[in-house]
């Protein structure tokens, strides 16, 4: 049995275990009864705090989600993880990440998880304002907390940053981790590259554009892509900085790029949220139909009923166990796979 074999069994074990115990206390609580434990019942009252915000997208909507699950994960203990912050992977000054292993180390070589933030392509940080480090820390702590190694990244943002900058900054994460990361513990053939909003756009964009990615390929296990524009995006000034104006600017859009990808493909799991953007929504939807025509083999797709454009990510490595359980299965079939 490999080395990912053993590490994916105790994460699975662990994992669905949780994801139970949770699906068993919300299914307790729409049933007017009380979720069994503390923790179980904070990560229902932030989902239904959610729920209460609608299907509506703004600042303050993302202020009030990113406060819910700020307070959600400060219930979380750390201990046992260790983080190096600001470690950097390119020239510039938003090229840097925070690393996150678990303090025992390990016996083996393994999986090796990148992620990447949202912000429209001029804002947000690996570390979101006001969250003390918690947002979006959270993914690479609960990668570090089952077994794995975590990345939280920055990248190039507007207007330091124009097409196609964020993918060679992924290109750049990834060298540093084919060359760096064996020494931490992880295994530098075994990564999974995930983004959020913006984020999942910049690693849409590089997985589908030749040019940015190794002589080898993409250099990837697998790749996540949470409530990305895939499609036209939303016009403003930093998109239209970033993307360029009118056909040049569309057709630099992921979806786009898909039609004359030539590249190897890797195996992708598509988010999206109830509560997330409607032309999220539509993208994403358009996405997981351009590559089951392409590749005639559809991708993974979960809608996450009661979450929003962020806190589906937000839940990750708290009681809410949705998000990392299909992260899991995921892995799992991606392993099977192989």
């Amino acid at each position: 049995m490999s080395s990912r074999e053993t590490n994916l069994q105790v994460l699975l074990h662990l994992g669905f275990a949780a994801v139970a115990l949770l699906g068993t206390d919300v299914a307790i609580a729409q049933h007017g009864g009380t979720p069994a434990t503390p923790a179980t019942r904070a990560a229902f009252e932030a989902r239904s705090g959610v729920v209460a915000l609608g299907k509506q997208w703004n600042a303050q909507v993302n202020a009030e989600t990113l406060k819910l699950y700020t307070e959600l994960q400060r219930e979380v203990d750390s201990s046992g993880i260790k983080q190096i912050s600001n470690l950097r992977y390119g020239p510039h000054e938003q090229q840097t990440f925070d690393l996150f292993v678990p303090e025992g180390g390990f016996s083996e070589p393994s999986t090796v998880l990148v992620y990447l933030h949202g912000g429209g392509l001029s804002r947000g940080d690996k570390n979101a304002e006001g969250s003390d480090g918690l947002i979006y820390g959270n993914v690479g702590r609960w990668i570090a907390r089952i077994g794995g190694l975590g990345i939280n990244a920055n990248y190039r943002l507007v207007p330091d940053a124009q097409w196609p900058s964020g993918a060679e900054d992924i290109r750049l994460l990834l060298e540093w981790v084919r060359e760096n990361i064996g020494p931490y513990g992880g295994d530098p053939n075994n990564v999974v590259l995930m983004g959020n909003s913006a984020g999942a756009t910049l690693v849409a964009t590089y997985l589908f554009h030749e040019p940015s990615q190794f002589d080898d390929g993409p250099g990837i296990t697998a790749a996540i892509l949470s409530s990305g524009a895939f499609g036209e995006a939303p016009e403003s000034d930093a998109t239209l900085a970033y993307f360029g104006e009118g056909e040049t600017g569309v057709g630099r859009m992921p979806l786009n790029l898909v039609d004359t990808y030539q590249g190897r493909a890797v195996p992708i799991l598509l988010w999206s949220a109830e509560y997330d953007v409607p032309s999220i929504e539509t993208g994403v939807a358009e996405m997981y139909a351009k590559l089951c025509r392409k590749y005639e083999d559809c991708p993974m797709f979960v809608q996450f009923q009661g979450h929003n454009h962020v806190s589906h990510v937000m839940s990750i490595d708290s009681a809410d166990t949705e998000a990392a359980s299909s992260i899991m299965r995921f892995y799992h079939s991606v392993i099977d796979r192989r």
